[in-house]
């Protein structure tokens, strides 16, 4: 008997590559990770730190300025499919105030 198709999971390194690739173009625009799962990336710009946040299709860009966030987010346009939500109010059940 065979499991149907539909209801076999996706191969985890399908999700790793892509996880691979968007790692690999940032790393070319000057991020770094900050562990080894790569969740956390990081830039500095002028004494400025851009801080990157991945968690599965949701990402995080923070930085006391708005040029990092700005650059950073057109450079990731420019490579990858992205839909910018602007400011957030919820990020992994935390909820911001402004």
């Amino acid at each position: 008997m065979e499991q149907p198709s539909r209801y076999v999971a996706q191969e985890k390194s399908s999700k790793m590559c892509l996880l691979r690739k968007f790692n690999g173009l940032l790393t070319i625009f000057g991020f770094s990770s900050c562990d080894p799962d790569l969740i956390a990336l990081t830039k500095k710009i002028k004494g400025d730190l851009v801080i990157l946040t991945v968690y599965v299709d949701d990402i995080l860009v923070t930085e006391n300025d708005e040029a990092g966030i700005h650059s950073t987010k057109a450079y990731m346009q420019q490579h990858f499919n992205i839909l910018d939500l602007e400011t957030p109010r919820y990020f992994l059940g935390i909820k911001f105030t402004y």
